[in-house]
């Protein structure tokens, strides 16, 4: 019974990330673009100069979510422990290379551009920092479950 509330909770937890994503995502662009703000301020023309790394970064975030929901489903049939939570927790961290080569990227232009100011740099630094914890913290929730999923067999086994 506890796997079940703990399978809404987290459920929850991601339709809600999912949802506040979209609203930040879609309002950039809205503002970016739609409602046509003074094109001399600031935020407006980052967000239409960097409009394509904002979408490629809501794909890498939806992607995380996507696998993340797919753990949470496992947890939620009793299954925790499987090789499938392995797979979607290696395919979390991939997720995490995929968002620091974008920004790298993403630095590499700007500063071709000649838009590489320092609170943009170390922002994105920080980002990227951020992301790299996530894939440690990713490939070891990854070797845990694994770890558990061959006690479990070895005590399968046994019986």
């Amino acid at each position: 019974m506890k796997q079940k509330a703990i399978t809404y909770w987290l459920k929850a937890v991601a339709i809600a990330i999912g949802l506040l994503g979209l609203a930040f995502f879609v309002s950039a662009t809205a503002y970016g673009f739609i409602f046509k703000p003074d094109f001399d301020l600031p935020l407006p023309v980052y967000l239409r100069e960097n409009i394509v790394f904002l979408w490629i970064t809501a794909a890498i975030c939806y992607g995380i979510l996507f696998f993340f929901w797919r753990i949470v489903k496992e947890i939620g049939n009793d299954n925790s422990f499987s090789m499938e939570n392995v797979k979607n927790f290696k395919n979390m961290s991939v997720c995490g290379v995929l968002f620091i080569v974008e920004h790298i990227i993403q630095l590499i232009v700007n500063m071709i551009r000649g838009n590489m100011g320092l609170i943009q740099l170390s922002y994105s630094l920080l980002k990227i920092f951020v992301f790299i914890i996530f894939i440690i913290l990713c490939y070891a929730m990854s070797r845990l479950v694994e770890n558990a999923y061959e006690i479990k067999q070895e005590n399968a086994l046994t019986i």
